[in-house]
């Protein structure tokens, strides 16, 4: 009896909520509770690349020279989380686990928990757009530079007569937004 009523009170002292999706923009007026634990199955960031569970990460070079500042390792609750260092640069990582951390004071930041490809590969604590803007980890959205020169390229193929004007002009208007930084 006294287990049930423990087990009770556990289940309703935390509440755990699983949405599908959050943006970026969304985290800029996201609240939870002290005791709400959040998930989600996508994550759409600033760099406009929709993120989701099972999705394949690269692992860019540290901010500083030895250790990452957005990138934490760890096994979880038996071993403390510690900056990961240069060794795990170009390293894959798979997206297991899309939650927010911070609070209402300080604001939330999405992080992503992920893991390698085998048991014994440890897991990673991505605070996910600081490590972007650092180049900690490599984005698969499209860069204000990549941007550029996929633009650059367009203008080129409709210079040789190999895409009609309607086509850059098409591309033009979606990679705008990426260049200017008004996405």
């Amino acid at each position: 009896m006294k287990l049930s009523i423990t087990t009770f009170l556990l289940l309703f002292a935390t509440v755990t909520f699983s949405q599908k999706e959050i943006t970026f923009e969304e985290m800029k007026t996201f609240t939870k509770g002290a005791f709400e634990a959040v998930e989600f199955d996508t994550y759409l960031a600033k760099d406009g690349h929709k993120y989701k569970i099972g999705d394949t990460l690269e692992i860019g070079r540290p901010s500083s020279n030895k250790s990452f500042a957005f990138i934490l390792e760890g096994s979880g609750a038996l071993t403390a989380q510690t900056n990961a260092d240069v060794r795990v640069s170009g390293a894959k990582t798979i997206i297991r686990k899309i939650y927010p951390i911070g609070s209402k004071k300080a604001g939330f930041a999405i992080v992503f928990q992920t893991k390698g490809f085998c048991d014994l590969c440890p897991k990673y604590y991505i605070t996910v757009e600081q490590a972007f803007a650092t180049n900690e980890l490599i984005s698969l959205g499209m860069t204000k530079e990549k941007a550029i020169a996929k633009l650059k390229e367009a203008k080129d193929l409709l210079d040789l007569g190999i895409i009609t004007k309607e086509d850059f002009e098409k591309l033009k208007l979606e990679l705008t937004p990426i260049i200017t930084g008004t996405n």
